[in-house]
């Protein structure tokens, strides 16, 4: 691949990377940002990862105090459930994504400077243009519409008390503004000044919790997806293995050697790539998996039995939930279907017009395409769309079970 042709595969792969790239920079990283050489830069950074570590870990603190505090006072059932119970899930999982985006990012780094080597940049098949034109039409609609849940749903988390101060303020009715989240404060955090102070903390607290949850999602699926994508070009590419153009017949055995050698070896890489995604994303995968079911039903409760003003709030958060979880079992069962796929399209492909080598190397590939990748969760069990629905059957359940618990009081 020439330089200019690599300079244009960057180009394309940075633009799908713009949602991810804007949000982890409100956290202090980027995976396609020059890294900073000066050592005021290195200091700006640094300075914005900690703020925005220290913002969410503050807030979980808050949030696990307060639950403490109330079963300290033996509590109602819809008072713990309506203490926004699934906003602590949702804290938990924006902080464990932080750490991943931090601790793997030279990781991400090097699998998005790498991609570009086997971007289909000149490709002139008609099926590998339309695989790629479906592929990142697709992949942008679904980022805009996550990305418009979790934005929408956390400013309305944020300007509900202010909305209800004003109109409180207008009719003459006594209030104060409130607070976004409810969390536990070792001070009095109801003094005039203070309050507003703590109202600011918990508005960037948010922020940076969406920052988190947004950036390491959308860049997980939108890796993902390329892979996938690419997966489904390779697939084109096997087929016309062996295949002559046109009506042309074979009549002598073909020498498709090196075609194959370089077809396995963007195999091999692209198995390099999700193998990278799996070790990186496997613990928070898992912590997904873990507390989707009950954040889920926590909202749902919340949206159906307990705080109505908030209910607009609660359902962007539960359509944020389900689309959360919903796109990364999508994506991960769609690895897992097209890398199955590359053992079909190599017996789809015209193997019985090749020489013995070109054979030997094909059959060597079908072997090794028979064996998926996948996401796990930490290794316990493959990440698919039966994983989702699990998910769904599992958060009904908790949701009967709390049904049934609140009527009974």
């Amino acid at each position: 691949m020439s330089e200019d042709t690599k300079k244009i595969a960057e180009k394309e792969i940075h633009n799908t990377l713009r949602f991810c790239n804007f949000f982890i920079r409100n956290v202090g990283l980027s995976f396609v940002d020059e890294i900073p050489t000066t050592y005021f830069k290195k200091i700006f950074v640094l300075g914005y990862f900690v703020a925005a570590l220290s913002l969410i870990l503050l807030i979980l603190i808050g949030e696990h105090a307060y639950i403490i505090y109330i079963f300290h006072n033996l509590v109602s059932l819809e008072q713990l459930i309506g203490s926004n119970l699934h906003i602590i899930g949702y804290g938990i999982i924006s902080f464990g994504k932080l750490l991943t985006l931090w601790y793997k990012k030279n990781t991400f780094r090097q699998v998005v400077k790498e991609l570009a080597d086997i971007w289909p940049v000149a490709e002139t098949n008609a099926k590998a243009v339309a695989i790629k034109n479906s592929s990142l039409k697709s992949l942008r609609s679904i980022e805009i519409l996550y990305v418009f849940l979790n934005v929408i749903g956390v400013s309305f988390y944020t300007l509900t008390p202010v909305a209800l101060h004003i109109y409180r303020l207008t009719r003459g009715i006594p209030t104060d503004l409130g607070y976004v989240w409810q969390l536990y404060y070792p001070f009095d955090q109801t003094k005039p000044v203070v309050h507003e102070l703590v109202y600011m903390y918990e508005i960037f607290a948010g922020m940076a919790c969406v920052s988190c949850m947004l950036g390491c999602d959308v860049f997980f699926i939108t890796m993902a997806s390329h892979i996938s994508m690419l997966l489904r070009i390779l697939q084109v590419k096997i087929t016309s293995i062996g295949t002559p153009d046109g009506d042309k017949l074979v009549r002598e055995s073909l020498d498709c050697y090196d075609e194959i050698v370089a077809v396995v070896k963007i195999h091999q890489r692209l198995i390099r790539y999700g193998n990278d995604l799996e070790d990186a994303f496997a613990v928070v995968n898992l912590i997904n998996v873990l507390l989707s079911s009950v954040d889920i039903c926590c909202v749902m409760f919340t949206i159906v039995f307990l705080d109505p003003v908030m209910e607009v709030s609660s359902k962007f958060f539960l359509g944020a939930a389900l689309t959360q979880m919903g796109i990364v079992c999508w994506y991960a069962d769609d690895i897992f279907t097209t890398s199955l796929g590359v053992s079909d399209a190599v017996y789809e492909s015209g193997w019985y017009n090749c020489d013995i080598r070109s054979r030997r190397a094909l059959l060597l590939m079908l072997e090794r395409s028979q064996r998926p990748l996948y996401f796990t969760a930490l290794k316990f069990s493959p990440i698919t769309l039966n994983t989702y629905r699990s998910i769904l059957t599992t958060s009904y359940s908790y949701f009967t079970l709390l049904y049934t618990a609140y009527r009974q009081n």
